[in-house]
Order: structure tokens, then C-alpha cells, then sequence
């Protein structure tokens, strides 16, 4: 009987490695940068053909091989990083794993060029179809790997990338990442012979931010950092305006390594909380420093997820450092009049569009801390489309939602009383009855306790009917039923099970709030904006909407072409 159980042969094992280690050109951009990393290099050049299928050259100004360094380092588990099982619970570097360089020579033929200080000639290794070749060569100091045809002996493999652009965006994710998370060094990020990325490290973190995001972006970044022991967290956040559709361009590391994690990114929405609109997520770079027995870094094979020993002490300090990112003076949506002025047809004489600079108007507000922001005085015109009012405030001309600034009232004032232990309800004189149907007294019960704890109080009357005996404080009595079953359709929409958390006062504030369409005397709209401007975050709802939009002196002249 023939055995079924066969020992693979070497060659075999290699490409299988090869699998957890190599995925696609992206895969190998990242270990021979983390490598250069490991090695010292300040100065980092990578540079791709057709998306890496063809070539991926990754040039560093590290410390270099010897040769028989050079030699081992093509060898399964040769590493330079640790020495026993124990250096696994406190690793300071971006790798172990000694089949790297292995696992790409079973994909590809490898040339590997190096070079240590004080050696007068260089050491090349060339790996192609398993046959290793060693030569002297002239060299800087330093190490060159270059990697030809990326599974060029596995055709299904090859067949399986994707086309030159996706792949060529994969790439340069990877040189963008390492570019956030170690600022200081200097990186060039060439394909196809045509220079890409280049950051110095003299621009530093600014310049990193800058190459990563687009100038406006990077501009209007906010700063927020928070400590624990073991955990320091620094973010980098966008402003509002700047949110995106998808958690893309919110960047996340741990010990300057790229990282997924849904519960960091938990955090982040978290922190900037009712800023944010629904559906829309912050732009960013967060790091994250913890000692190295608190972070596990080996999850997955590429270590692209982490596990933290003090998994609520860092997600605690992710979420005060956005708090603190996000308590800048003003978080006035900017008003981009560049697409506006698009619309004018340019003229001889007339400043084109083109030369119309982006503006990036804010009230002019003096840098204090931001608990003793004292707020700017603003003064009410006119009211436009019973809906917004026109305002000006220190020679700035203001358009305000009054529906979107009294929802921010009515929400901050239920908050404030939750806060301080203040009483969310007033009891009716007389209670209402409330005829509800079977689908409305299910939704009713499934969300009991939550609406009660936000003011609404209801008793069984009969069969099918409830007495409504308590209703928020921040409602009038003629809104209590109304807003009520409004909250009630609205829960209906929602999916079994959703927690609510704060989600019932949005739709309170929201019922209660001053309407578009509602006419308001002058009294009405001074009082509304004097008590928008006593709120926390005065200039956005609690949906995330900017109450308030901003119109500088320039603005106006450029609009008008009365300046360039």
C-alpha cells in the first residue's frame, strides 16, 4: 500500500512560506522596507515597474551586510532580530520572520547588493530558480534588493494580480504609511522611472502629512495627545469638512507599525462624537506608543492586527487625544469658494478661476485655551427663507441653520442634564392617552428603558392604549405626543436590537429644535444665536451638520473680483 503522508520537498515548503508572506508586490514592499528600517536607513528609495510585476528595487543607506551575513539572510529563519523564544514578548523591531527573504527568492529571481561601513567591497548575491550565485561588487554602503518577475514561476499566481494601477496604488500605500509613521527619515517613491513620493526628513511630520493627504487637508490638521502608563497616543485629525465616505484615510499605528483595528477605530468616532455627521468618517494619522510587553504584534502573519494587554487603558487615551484635537478654537466649517468661482466665465482683465486661491475663512478669534474660549458677538440681520439667518460678527459676514443651531441647544441642554443629575422630566397635570398599534407598542417595549431615561414616561391604560404622564423637560406640552410617536416611526426604521446610546435625545433635540421655515422675530434670532454660542461646540449640530457657515471680508472681495 502506497503512503499517503510525504515530506515535502524543500522547494515546496519555500513557495508554500512564500504564500503567508507574499501576496501581491505590495507584500514584498513592505519587508524589504521594514528591513531598511530595521537596518538603520535614513535615506529609503523604492522604485517599481508595471506595478511591481515586473521590478520592485528597494535602496537603503543602513548599516549593511557582510558577506556572510548577506549569505544567510537567503536561508529559512535566518534572522538578525532575535535569539530565543523570549525576544517574541518584547520586540522592538518590524520583523523575525527570517523566511522573508526567502519566501520572495521561491517567487522571483532576487539580486541583493550590501555593503558595511569600513569595507572596502561590496557582496552580491543573485538567487534565480533556486540557483545562488556570490560575487564582489562595488557598492555605496548600504542595501539594494532588487526583485525581478514576481511569480513569474508561479503562472496562477501571477495571472491572479490585479492590473498595473491597482497594484501600483497598493505599493505606494505602503511607502505613504511608512512616510506617516517614521517622518524623520527621508523617502523617494519612483515607478516607472518617473519619481512620484519624495519626502525629506527635514520637513518632518508636516511634510509627511502633506504628502499623505492633499495641501488643504494637511493645512487644517488638528493635534491632540494623552498618556497612560505604558500608552502614549498622538493624533493628527482633519478638520470636519474633511470627513470621508469610508474609514480609508484614517491611518492607524502601534510602535510606528501600520495596523487594522476596529476597536481603535471605534475610538476615534467615538472622540469626536456628535461632531461628525452620520456616515462620515474623520481623516487622520493616529499613533499609538506602548511598551512592548503590552502590544502582541504577531496576530497575523503579515502583523497587521495587534492585541493589547491594556486593551481599555489605550482606547481610552485614543479617545482623549481626539477630544483634545478637536478642542481648537473654531470647528467653522471653511468655505471653499473655489468651486464657486468656477461657475463665473473668465474675461480679459478678470482673474480666472484658476488663479482664485482656495480661501480658508474662520472668525478671527484669539488663541486661548480652549475652556476659557471667550466666544465671538454676533449680531443678527435678517432672517433668509425662514430658515437661515444672516449675520455678521467682527467685519465676518455668517449664514446660520436655525434648525441645526437649535437642535445643538436643545441637545447640549438634555446632556447637561443627565450631567448633573437634574430632572429630564416634568410631569403632565392631566396625562395623555395614547392609542398605539401592535407594531408601535413593540417597538415601544424593545425601547422602553431607553426612553424613559431620556424624559418619556408611560403607564399600560387598557388594552392597547398607554398614559403619557411625563415628557421631556426641553418639550412643551403640545410637542410631548407628537414628538413622541415621531420618535417612535423613526425607532420603527431602525434594526432589531440597535443599541441607541445617545441616538433618542438626537431625535428629541431634532423634534423639539426651531424648524426650517419657522419664521423668528429679531428677538427670537438674537436669543438663539447668544444660546448657540454658550453651547460647547457651538458650530455643529449634534448630527455633525455645521450650524453655521463663515464669509471673511476677502471672500467677498474675491467672489465680487474686487482682488486676486
Amino acid at each position: 500500500m502506497e503512503n499517503r503522508i510525504r515530506v515535502l520537498d524543500e522547494d515546496t515548503v519555500n513557495k508554500i512560506a512564500a504564500g503567508e508572506v507574499v501576496e501581491r508586490p505590495a507584500s514584498v514592499v513592505k519587508e524589504l522596507v521594514e528591513n531598511s528600517l530595521d537596518a538603520g536607513a535614513t535615506n529609503i528609495t523604492v522604485s517599481i515597474e508595471d506595478g511591481g510585476k515586473k521590478l520592485i528595487s528597494v535602496r537603503d543607506d543602513g548599516f549593511g551586510m557582510s558577506r556572510a551575513d548577506a549569505e544567510a539572510s537567503f536561508r529559512r529563519h535566518a534572522t538578525s532580530k532575535i535569539s530565543s523564544i523570549e525576544d517574541l514578548s518584547r520586540l522592538s523591531s518590524y520583523g523575525f520572520r527570517g523566511e522573508a527573504l526567502s519566501s520572495i527568492a521561491a517567487v522571483s529571481r532576487v539580486i541583493l547588493r550590501t555593503r558595511e561601513p569600513g569595507s572596502n567591497e561590496g557582496v552580491q548575491i543573485v538567487s534565480d530558480s533556486g540557483k545562488v550565485t556570490v560575487s564582489t561588487v562595488g557598492c555605496p554602503v548600504g542595501t539594494e534588493v532588487v526583485v525581478e518577475e514576481l511569480f513569474g514561476n508561479l503562472p496562477a499566481r501571477r495571472k491572479s494580480l490585479k492590473s498595473k494601477n491597482i497594484e501600483l496604488a497598493h505599493c505606494r500605500e505602503v511607502v505613504l504609511n511608512y512616510i506617516l509613521c517614521r517622518p524623520g527619515l527621508s523617502f523617494t517613491f519612483i515607478s516607472d522611472d518617473e519619481t512620484d513620493i519624495v519626502h525629506v526628513a527635514a520637513e518632518g511630520i508636516k511634510g509627511s502629512l502633506a504628502t499623505a493627504f492633499d495641501s488643504k487637508v494637511a493645512e487644517g490638521m488638528m493635534f491632540g495627545d494623552a498618556e497612560r502608563e505604558g500608552v502614549r497616543v498622538e493624533s493628527f485629525v482633519g478638520r470636519l469638512e474633511h470627513s470621508r465616505s469610508s474609514l480609508t484615510d484614517l491611518r492607524l499605528f502601534v510602535n510606528d507599525r501600520p495596523v487594522r483595528n476596529q476597536k481603535l477605530a471605534s475610538a476615534v468616532l467615538e472622540g469626536y462624537g456628535s461632531k461628525l455627521m452620520k456616515d462620515r468618517y474623520p481623516v487622520g494619522v493616529i499613533r499609538i506608543f506602548v511598551e512592548g510587553s503590552l502590544v502582541d504584534v504577531n496576530v497575523h502573519p503579515s502583523k497587521r492586527e495587534v492585541k493589547f494587554a491594556k486593551e481599555g487603558e489605550v482606547l481610552s487615551a485614543v479617545g482623549e487625544s481626539i477630544g483634545k484635537a478637536l478642542e481648537t478654537p473654531s470647528l467653522l466649517y471653511q468655505y471653499d469658494l473655489t468651486k464657486f468661482a468656477e461657475r463665473f466665465e473668465a474675461r480679459e482683465g478678470v482673474p480666472s478661476a484658476e488663479s482664485i486661491k482656495t480661501v480658508q475663512a474662520t472668525l478671527k478669534m484669539p488663541e486661548v485655551e480652549a475652556k476659557e474660549l471667550p466666544r465671538p458677538l454676533i449680531v443678527p440681520l435678517a432672517q433668509i427663507m425662514n430658515t437661515y439667518i444672516l449675520a455678521e460678527s467682527g467685519g465676518n459676514l455668517l449664514l446660520i441653520d436655525q434648525h441645526a443651531a437649535s437642535e445643538r441647544i436643545v441637545y447640549e441642554s438634555v446632556l447637561k442634564s443627565i450631567e448633573t443629575g437634574k430632572e429630564l422630566s416634568q410631569a403632565l397635570l392631566a396625562p395623555l392617552v395614547i392609542r398605539m398599534s401592535a407594531a408601535e407598542r413593540r417597538v415601544f417595549e424593545e425601547h422602553r428603558e431607553t426612553l424613559e431615561g431620556s424624559g418619556f414616561v408611560l403607564e399600560p391604560f387598557g388594552k392597547e392604549s398607554y398614559a403619557l404622564r411625563s415628557i421631556p423637560t426641553v418639550l412643551g406640552v403640545a410637542q410631548g405626543e407628537s414628538a413622541f410617536r415621531n420618535i417612535l416611526g423613526d425607532l420603527a426604521k431602525m434594526a432589531p436590537g440597535k443599541k441607541l446610546g445617545l441616538e433618542v435625545i438626537w431625535r428629541v433635540a431634532c423634534h423639539t429644535a426651531v424648524r426650517a421655515g419657522e419664521v423668528l422675530s429679531e428677538g427670537q434670532m438674537r436669543q438663539l444665536v447668544s444660546e448657540l454660542m454658550h453651547t460647547e461646540s457651538p458650530y455643529t449640530c449634534e448630527h455633525g451638520r455645521p450650524t453655521m457657515i463663515v464669509l471673511s471680508p476677502a471672500d467677498l472681495e474675491r467672489l465680487f473680483k474686487r482682488q486676486v
